[in-house]
């Protein structure tokens, strides 16, 4: 086919989504339980549909500023400064970008060139990896410590580093695992961005999806990361607006500027009415967030308790986002046939951990954002199925 023969060079290093093909795997089956993607199964709250209604009858229909409204970058700057630590100017340090999965592309153009290097903390969301081919780059994973519950591990840092290293991925609280970075981890990751002028990518969008006596710290309020931070976050999963492809960047004078430039080739600006429900999200009631919090709880506490029947499954308790991660390898090596395996004989459709960094070869990532009794059901489905293989 001419397609094959004419696709850029680039297109050759990139690997589907793991969780992509068990989707595709699971079109046409009947009575499928979903445990692989991670979308709130809640509907956007009034409040904020309402709002873009609004929007709509008023005619907001039209182009906006490249890097978005200003009453919304500044009520992005006013929530950063509150909750986060973070000062930056709305007129010129925030974009309004459509869906953090945007700045992830534009962060790897935009900062890496051909052949440069990028520290990817693994387990590591797959498009950090990928962006960095994208762009010519060269991803170097970073194993965290399991056993001390993804601990980050300066030496592991430091002998990754070279000359060509440009930047460093993460994700707090993270995807895959749910696990949330301590103070102590944050400062080690910005030591090494000071000591060797690295910029540092954070993702927050699991921020509000907190559990246990974990607390959500942003990296950029550290003293010595504030002008070498981009810190991205969004709209789609506290509030359940997934579907709207909204979220935001905050990042110093030229790394903002950068970055608005290759916004404005790619989208040219964000939606206009997803934009003002944005701003609905931020500026309303908040209570709304909280009662879906508590639901994810509710729903972590059942899947814990369920693989706690199973002592061959080791895994980290999760303290945020709303995923947990176990190693399945006693069972069976390769994820990506124990996931088929589930998804065949069980109908329960997970993601494999492989997906997500070698280190995670036997591991499943099990998301938790379906409904309760969906939830309650598949994970009881796979228990059962490893209770077969035990007996």
């Amino acid at each position: 086919m001419k397609g094959e023969n004419t696709s850029s060079e680039r297109l050759k290093f990139i690997k589907p989504s793991a969780i992509r093909r068990m989707i595709d795997l699971s079109a046409g089956m009947r009575d499928v339980i979903h445990l692989e993607q991670g979308e709130p199964d809640f509907i956007t709250p009034p409040h904020i549909l309402e709002a873009a209604k609004k929007a709509m009858d008023e005619g907001f229909t039209h182009y906006t500023h490249t890097p978005g409204t200003l009453e919304l970058r500044e009520a992005v700057s006013e929530k950063l400064s509150r909750e986060n630590g973070i000062d930056v100017d709305p007129k010129t340090e925030v974009i309004i970008v459509s869906g953090t999965q945007e700045t992830m592309a534009i962060a790897a153009l935009a900062f890496l060139n051909p052949g440069d290097r990028a520290l990817v903390l693994e387990p590591y969301y797959p498009a950090y990896f990928e962006d960095t081919l994208i762009a010519g780059a060269v991803p170097i994973p970073v194993p965290l410590n399991r056993e001390e519950g993804y601990r980050v591990d300066l030496e592991e840092l430091e002998k990754r580093v070279d000359s060509r290293t440009k930047l460093i991925w993460m994700c707090s609280p993270s995807n895959p695992t749910g696990h949330v970075f301590t103070r102590e981890d944050l400062e080690t990751i910005v030591e090494v961005a000071k000591k060797h002028d690295l910029l540092i990518f954070s993702d927050e969008i699991y921020e509000k999806l907190i559990y246990d006596d974990a607390r959500h710290i942003s990296i950029g309020s550290l003293p010595g990361a504030e002008d070498r931070t981009i810190t991205v976050n969004g709209f789609s999963k506290a509030y359940a607006m997934t579907g709207w492809r909204i979220g935001y960047v905050a990042a110093k004078g030229a790394l903002a500027r950068e970055i608005n430039k290759l916004h404005y080739y790619m989208v040219l600006c964000p939606s206009s009415i997803s934009q003002k429900a944005a701003l609905a999200a931020l500026t309303g009631p908040q209570d709304c967030v909280e009662r879906m919090r508590q639901e994810y709880e509710r729903r972590r506490r059942a899947v814990i308790k369920e693989l706690e029947r199973i002592p061959e499954v080791y895994f980290v308790r999760p303290k945020g986002a709303f995923y947990v991660f176990p190693d399945f390898s006693r069972f069976e090596k390769d994820d990506e046939n124990f996931a088929k395996e589930l998804l065949n004989k069980t109908h329960v459709c997970t993601a494999p951990g492989s997906g997500f960094g070698e280190s995670c070869k036997g591991h499943l990532r099990i998301s938790y954002s379906a409904p309760y009794e969906s939830v309650v059901k598949g994970i009881s489905k796979i228990v059962e199925f490893l209770e077969k293989k035990i007996n």
